[in-house]
């Protein structure tokens, strides 16, 4: 019935502005013309109004009278702002639009910002620690807990790092047709490839139609993954900007193999590389002419398919999603004007979401199995209806209101065989909530605040938010916030059902997490900024590996804890550009700090729960220049990133979430990256060898192990030559 109800909201809003589209196609475009070609200039200026045929029939007296004494009155004529012709556009022109009203252009220009999002998923990795194969997930450097949804979402969050939410999808407003290309190679086997092409009808309306797929065998047994993600987006707006519709649709599928990394004998043969003696059949070593042992160079870092790994299996996210924006405006501030002081909206959001787990092949690494087999599924749907409105005004500022109600379903296939029968199966639950955001400018002070709070207490979030910025003396900008949020947990961690008998629970009773943020930022435009960020954590629930010592790295167990200790989560970071002629200095540099309150009983203090690197820090070197008399236009250089030892969280592909632990260290390695971007027209070329120093290091210092890893026992990335392109045509 939730189905049926969203795509019929869906269809009878297409339905609604259809006839309206086909008509104002056929007034704004000449006949027998196809869009993109030479007659651009008609989607971008008003089509004159069609001179009305008379008709030949003669009125007869009584209607003449009547027309007399009742004359029509003249229509009024809407608004209609000015449309630049395509001799007067620009690349600034072609606008990507998002939920959150943010907007952005096009952007073909070669920069470092560009350089840094070239990856899975287009957006800088500081923070990130990407697992060995592309699309398999990304362990934690830092952390924005206020970045969390405010609602409990499904669990395998490590799947969700390259899912398109709803926020994520843009909306296009296009002067022509707009194409862009993303390829990337991977690793082995595979291509990656993110393809977008916008059209409009009119300035009016604007489609988007975009697909994601990509394919990576990668390095080790079990490691491929895989991905589609189809998005569809549109939006209608009329002249005077008084009405707008969008509507988006996804279907996404991402799917990886996995191995749970590598075992101890993997560990060993990895990190050392041992070479072996040549020995007889009867097992004697062999002597070369000079007497000595004769050796095997064998380097187990360079065949990563003969590591031995822990098990076999696959897991898959998949999701389908209905999405739909209405808003109206109202108030215009001036004739002849696209700005109001009002609008009112409505959204409703549906979304259907299914985990998989599957082993052909049932080890003993997770414990024991209900009946030997293992295929888990987990279901997850949401149905979201919003209505809100804003306010902008002089006096008031900009203030938006929403009201939320949300639906739940959260449930797992049924087996043919008994589970634990004490637990439930499934989590059906709604909430009503109200939100609030306002913006205004004081006295030079630029002012920001909002709230969220639930009605219902259970699975209730209460949220609220305080910014204030300011430019200080010689352009020195300060900006201060206060932040403060309870929101509950996602669903996995109250319920989880699985065919292996240590990963079936039921909490009911967990607390909602609290975090209590104060942040100040001073910004240089040319010296940079600096920011701090004090945390203060209470009831901080986590996955907890309680695999005993004795079989660490043997089996993986794990349970659900939730802290009754304050913890204080301190991050400060320095980020600054320094330009020499054509060569610039880049510098990330980022100190945490934990501090986790204890129990009189050390014996009762607990485990460590949030484990960060104290020092994070990335520093690129790079050239800019141009060749061939400036028809390429290219950036050269090399990226340094290193961050200090710690126990850094264990990845487990069952639940596709990161555990705790504090038992193996990770890092105190650095990484170089070489990269050389080169730009044509509104093409850009990208190549990178990635991890260069690791065999260098080996080579010159023989004995050093590989000791590089993107979480304990799942080693990081090789030394690998990448190379991809983002090609942007606009007709």
């Amino acid at each position: 019935m939730r189905i049926g109800l969203s795509v019929s909201f869906f269809l009878i809003s297409v339905l609604v502005y259809s006839q309206d589209l086909v008509v104002e196609a056929q007034d704004s475009l000449p006949a027998a013309t196809s869009l993109g070609t030479t007659v651009k200039d008609s989607l971008f200026t008003p089509a004159p109004p069609t001179e009305k045929k008379i008709d030949s029939l003669v009125l007869s007296d009584k209607q003449k009278q009547k027309e007399k004494s009742n004359p029509k009155k003249p229509k009024k004529k809407s608004y209609i702002p000015y449309i630049k012709s395509m001799d007067e556009v620009i690349v600034s022109d072609y606008k990507i639009l998002y939920l959150d009203e943010t907007e952005k252009s096009v952007d073909t220009s070669l920069s470092i910002e560009g350089e840094y999002s070239f990856n899975f998923l287009r957006r800088d990795y500081f923070e990130y620690l990407p697992l060995p194969n592309m699309g398999e997930g990304f362990n934690k450097l830092g952390y924005d807990f206020h970045e969390q949804s405010f609602t409990p979402q499904m669990g395998a969050r490590v799947k969700h790092f390259g899912y398109f939410e709803k926020e994520d999808v843009p909306y296009y407003e296009m002067p022509s047709a707009y194409t862009e290309l993303f390829f990337k190679t991977t690793f082995q086997q595979g291509q990656h490839l993110d393809a977008t092409l916008a059209i409009n009808t009119s300035p009016k309306f604007n489609i988007a139609v975009s697909f994601k797929g990509f394919r990576s065998e990668g390095k080790y047994t079990s490691s491929l993954s895989r991905s589609r993600q189809f998005r569809l987006s549109s939006q209608y707006q009329t002249y005077n900007h008084r009405y707008r519709l969008r509507l988006h649709q996804t279907t996404q599928s991402l799917e990886n193999d996995f191995n749970g990394g590598l075992n101890n004998d993997g560990v060993y043969f990895f990190e050392n590389a041992p070479n072996y003696v040549v020995a007889d059949e009867s097992g004697q070593p062999v002597l070369n002419e000079n007497g000595e042992e004769e050796f095997v160079f064998y380097d187990g870092f360079l065949d990563r398919s003969q590591l031995p790994t822990q098990t076999q299996g696959t897991n898959i996210l998949e999701g389908k999603r209905y999405f739909m924006d209405h808003q109206y405006r109202m108030f215009p501030v001036a004739k002849d004007t696209t700005a109001y002081g009002m609008t009112i909206g409505y959204r409703a959001n549906y979304e259907n979401k299914n985990y998989q787990l599957g082993q052909k092949r049932v080890s003993s690494y997770f414990f024991d199995t209900y009946n030997g087999t293992v295929a888990d599924t987990t279901y997850h749907t949401t149905f979201e209806n919003s209505v809100y409105a804003k306010f902008d005004n002089t006096f008031l500022g900009k203030l938006k209101v929403d009201l939320h109600q949300i639906q739940w379903d959260y449930t797992f296939a049924e087996n043919e065989y008994e589970k634990d029968t004490l637990l439930p199966n499934r989590i059906d639950a709604s909430q009503m909530a109200m939100e609030a955001n306002w913006s205004k400018s004081i006295l030079g002070v630029q002012a920001q605040a909002g709230f969220y709070n639930s009605f219902k207490e259970e699975y209730g979030t209460k949220s609220w938010y305080v910014t204030a910025s300011r430019p200080l003396i010689k352009d020195i900008h300060l900006k201060a916030s206060y932040r403060d949020r309870s929101h509950p947990l996602n669903f996995n961690y109250y319920l989880l059902r699985s065919d292996y008998r240590e990963y079936d629970w039921h909490n009911p009773d967990l607390l909602n997490q609290k975090f209590n943020t104060k942040s100040l930022v001073l910004s240089h435009p040319k010296w940079g900024s600096i920011s701090g960020e004090w945390t203060a954590i209470d009831n901080y629930t986590f996955f907890n590996n309680t695999t005993p010592l004795r079989n660490l790295n043997k089996k993986f167990k794990l349970e659900v804890l939730q802290l009754d200790k304050k913890i204080d989560y301190f991050k400060a970071r320095f980020d600054q550009r320094l330009n020499f002629g054509k060569f610039s200095w880049i510098n990330n540099v980022q100190y945490q700090k934990t501090t986790q309150e204890e129990n009189l009983d050390e014996l009762l203090s607990g485990p460590l729960a949030l484990n960060v690197p104290e020092w994070l820090v990335r520093s690129t070197l790079m050239l800019t220049s141009s060749m061939f008399n400036r028809a390429l236009f290219f950036q050269s250089g090399a990226t340094f990133v290193f961050f200090t030892d710690y126990y850094a969280d264990q990845y487990n592909p069952l639940i596709a979430e990161f555990v705790t632990q504090n038992n193996t260290k990770i890092g105190e390695y650095p990484r170089v990256d070489f990269f050389f971007n080169a730009k044509i027209k509104s093409s850009r070329l990208f190549v990178k060898l990635e991890n260069i120093n690791a065999p260098i290091e080996h080579l010159i210092f023989p004995d050093t192990p590989y000791d590089y890893y993107a979480a304990p026992f799942t080693p990081y990335r090789d030394l690998s030559l990448r190379v991809g392109l983002i090609w942007n045509f606009f007709e």
